[in-house]
């Protein structure tokens, strides 16, 4: 396949994209072999960093400044009540700060996969958020590459005692990429249940609460939650979008009785919901 063959399906996928998202309120996505073999290789390299001994994954958890970067054991995030934690720990890479993750030189080869599949899923929400845009007559949307991040799940203790793993919540950012490697994941689509598992070579873009403020409510927040199937060996991928915080994120179009809005304080506390701290201007 030449390049502006690759283009054309490249633009092709990302235009469905946008149609679907502003149609249904999501989308799914096919990846390329290629695109599907990056994802492989930051799922193998996940799978090393998540069978090694708790204490030490616990050399990379930033304890001192913010439990957002590196590794964070379970019993820190959750999706609804802090009487509920998420069942799973988890590894975050925010933009390219690995200075901020401790001991990152020791973790070449996962982080680096993990930012190869952080540049294809930017690549893919740079189209769709332009799209968006457009939709909206909006010339650009917001830049995201600082304030987003990658984060891997692995749900190693699925117990026979919680029915879910994670509570049904939306992710308060403006979309979320996802695929997870094993069935559980249940997407709400019109207040109705539906499944949410994804092919290796498939994502899901699910909008979150802060593109529901951008389009004035017509895009709604995508509601989810993790099933607890017992499975012994899950991950999940997710990449987190947020506008940066350092000029306005003005709202694209306003419900009746709404004013334009800065949304940068909106996404900054977003977090503090799920138990994590502020998103920072990194």
């Amino acid at each position: 396949m030449d390049v502006s063959t690759r283009d054309n399906v490249a633009s092709g996928v990302i235009a469905k994209a946008v149609e679907d998202i502003i149609r249904d309120g999501y989308a799914r996505v096919a990846l390329t072999p290629s695109q599907a073999e990056v994802l492989v290789l930051a799922y193998g390299e996940s799978e090393k960093f998540f069978a090694m001994p708790v204490e030490a994954k616990l050399r990379h958890q930033n304890t001192e400044s913010n439990s957002n970067y590196g590794y964070r054991p379970l019993g820190v995030e959750y999706s609804a009540t802090p009487d509920r934690v998420d069942i799973n720990d988890s590894f975050n890479v925010w933009s390219d700060r690995l200075d901020l993750i401790p001991e990152s030189d020791s973790l070449g080869d996962f982080t680096s996969s993990l930012l190869q599949w952080r540049d294809l899923s930017a690549e893919l929400v740079s189209g769709v958020l332009t799209g968006l845009a457009h939709h909206y007559a909006v010339a650009t949307p917001p830049a995201f590459a600082a304030a987003s991040n990658m984060q891997v799940n692995s749900y190693f203790d699925s117990t026979a005692e919680r029915d879910l793993l994670q509570d049904k919540h939306e992710d308060g950012h403006m979309v979320t990429v996802i695929n997870a490697t094993a069935p559980g994941l249940e997407i709400f689509i019109d207040g109705e249940q539906s499944s949410g598992m994804t092919a290796p070579d498939e994502l899901i873009i699910m909008p979150g609460s802060l593109l529901t403020r951008l389009t004035g409510g017509e895009v709604p927040p995508m509601y989810h939650q993790v099933r607890n199937l017992n499975l012994d060996n899950r991950m999940a991928i997710m990449y987190f979008v947020n506008p940066e915080l350092t000029v306005p994120v003005m709202t694209w179009k306003d419900a009746e009785g709404q004013e334009p809005e800065d949304l940068r304080e909106m996404a900054r506390l977003n977090p503090l919901p799920f138990g994590l701290k502020p998103l920072e201007i990194l």
